[in-house]
């Protein structure tokens, strides 16, 4: 093959100003040029990306040619009630790079929140393209001009640290997660008289709630599904509430979109008394901590209420209800994060669920850690008692401290620097500040230093961004499991300990202080809740995982797998 070589070298773009043209939409009407700075040339043959807004909606476009585009949004009845249509133009654009912004424009602008999106997903992508870390750099410039002019809020480093740009539907996927999505489009467009539940497993970071949000809104938005009754439950209330506010700024969804398991027998969702399969899709996020009837405190009472709703048996699960009420149920599930003995175990699972779960649809690909699955797998063989050789991550800060001191020091720091940074511990500390305000008061004491316990379950991460106290609590598993971090700061108490005799982990029940947690567990089964604990734990963190270990000789065999 004779290969052609030549002098012609592409020019990267110079950082080019920005032209944002302001003027009135009107539905029926074709853009009024007389009033653009534009040159009427650029305007039909260009690529530019466009917002059309009102005071409330915006839609964010991107074209070749801008007067056609916005003619033809002219004539179209859903976007006839916007006034206004912001063209940007830069000498430097291409096709591929308005795409990018395009994309990006759409997820900013949804978590900034100054505008409800009327936007649809299905075209996000993650594309490369010549010069796009040029173009990255660029699109700050327009991000800053778009704030001047008021169509936005935030600055981009404040947006990406939310939990709502974490969350939102506007993602691009990862190979995988298309893979899984084609899947469960087959599978609903074969018909959901015949289909079967479906399980998509994966490990922390690997996007399978986001996968969820992703598809509530694809399906939404596509008329072929316009009639279905399609919910997600979500088990764990502080994410609940964390996916509601992320939906807040999309268009047309609403609180109603995400519920809890027991929500299924309301009749406003769907329900109908003596009726089966009164949804459609059920889309269930965190599967691992949906309840078996066990340990569950004050809840037993509307447990139970549910069970008889649906005329099933007593010891019926909340995996029981959502196949007995969806025509697919689609359960997104990590077995090693089930944390307690009201949980799910994968016993419970396989039982329930037979070869779905045994051959499940897998999600591998690493959207949240640095350190990849690499590192995942290395914290999981560490707590399974494997005894891996020693493995550093030079893309991730793994860290031990060898006094608390030096913990908090580190945590001060990374906090300043990065708002969604949070210290988080086992249960091995009681909670002796519940429901009391004296801010002298702590849970958690270690050479002097006090901390105490979240103060609330309901979005403790989110919360934490406005308030520096609660930043600077110490998150158990219930406000944290399902959340991303920056950095994650991990206590490890002395609910866990190496075993003199044997050099494994095992349980210290005495210093583990959720009753819900160990009651009716077996001394293995609570080891392997208190692993799980900590597996999520140790894989919270984006950027890093600092660890700081209580118990001296604990702290020393652990030593060994930090480099």
């Amino acid at each position: 093959m004779k290969v052609i070589q030549t002098n012609t070298a592409a020019e990267k773009p110079k950082g080019a100003p920005f032209v944002i043209d302001r003027c009135a939409f009107r539905y029926g009407e074709r853009i009024d040029m007389a009033v653009l700075t534009l040159d009427e040339s650029k305007v039909y043959n260009w690529p530019m990306v466009y917002i059309l807004a009102n005071s409330e909606f915006a839609y964010v476009g991107q074209t070749t040619s801008v007067a056609t585009r916005i003619g033809q949004h002219g004539a179209s009845e859903e976007k006839k009630d916007f006034d206004s249509v912001n063209i940007i133009y830069n000498k430097e654009f291409n096709v591929s790079a308005v795409t990018d912004y395009e994309h990006k424009l759409i997820g900013l602008m949804h978590a900034d929140g100054r505008y409800k999106l009327t936007n649809k997903n299905d075209g996000m992508a993650d594309t490369n393209y010549f010069s796009k870390p040029q173009y990255s750099d660029m699109f700050e410039d327009l991000w800053e001009n778009l704030r001047q002019l008021e169509l936005t809020d935030h600055a981009i480093h404040e947006i990406e640290e939310s939990e709502v740009f974490k969350y939102s539907p506007y993602k691009s996927l990862t190979v995988d997660q298309k893979v899984a999505l084609d899947k469960i489009l087959c599978t609903i467009d074969n018909g959901l008289d015949k289909a079967k539940p479906i399980v998509i497993e994966g490990m922390p970071g690997t996007g399978k709630t986001i996968l969820v949000i992703f598809l509530l809104k694809m399906l939404r938005d596509n008329p072929k599904y316009a009639d279905m009754n399609i919910r997600i439950v979500e088990p764990v209330t502080s994410l609940r509430n964390t996916l509601r506010k992320t939906l807040a700024n999309v268009s047309g969804m609403g609180n109603d979109d995400i519920i809890g398991p027991s929500d299924l027998i309301k009749p406003k969702l769907g329900y109908k008394v003596g009726e089966k399969k009164c949804f459609d899709i059920v889309l269930v996020d965190e599967a691992h901590r949906l309840k078996q009837r066990v340990n569950l405190g004050t809840q037993f009472g509307n447990y139970d209420l549910v069970n008889k709703t649906l005329s099933l048996p007593k010891e019926a699960t909340q995996m029981d209800w959502i196949i007995d009420q969806a025509k697919l149920p689609i359960f997104f599930y990590d077995p090693l994060q089930t944390v307690g003995p009201s949980c799910l175990g994968s016993s419970v699972v396989r039982s329930t669920l037979g070869s779905a779960v045994e051959n499940p649809i897998k999600l591998d690909s690493q959207m949240r850690v640095k350190g990849g699955k690499k590192y995942l797998n290395y914290i999981s063989s560490i707590l399974a008692n494997e005894h891996p050789p020693p493995l550093s991550f030079p893309d991730y800060e793994f860290v031990l401290h060898g006094s608390f001191g030096s913990f908090i020091t580190s945590f001060e720091k990374s906090l300043s620097q990065y708002n969604l940074t949070r210290m988080v511990a086992g249960y091995a500390w009681k909670w002796a500040t519940k429901g009391k305000s004296d801010s002298s008061l702590f849970d958690i004491e270690i050479d002097g230093i006090g901390r105490r316990w979240n103060c609330t379950y309901d979005n403790w991460v989110g919360k934490g961004f406005d308030n520096q106290s609660i930043a600077h609590e110490v998150g158990c598993i219930h406000s944290i499991q399902g959340y991303d971090l920056s950095y994650a700061y991990v206590l490890i108490g002395e609910d866990i300990e190496l075993d003199s005799q044997t050099g494994l982990l095992r349980a210290n029940k005495d210093n583990y202080f959720d009753r819900n947690g160990f009651a009716t567990a077996s001394p293995e089964e609570l080891t392997q809740y208190i692993k799980n604990i900590y597996y999520v734990l140790l894989t919270r963190g984006i950027y890093g995982t600092h660890v700081y270990v209580k118990n001296p000789e604990l702290r020393e065999y652990i030593s060994k797998y930090f480099s």
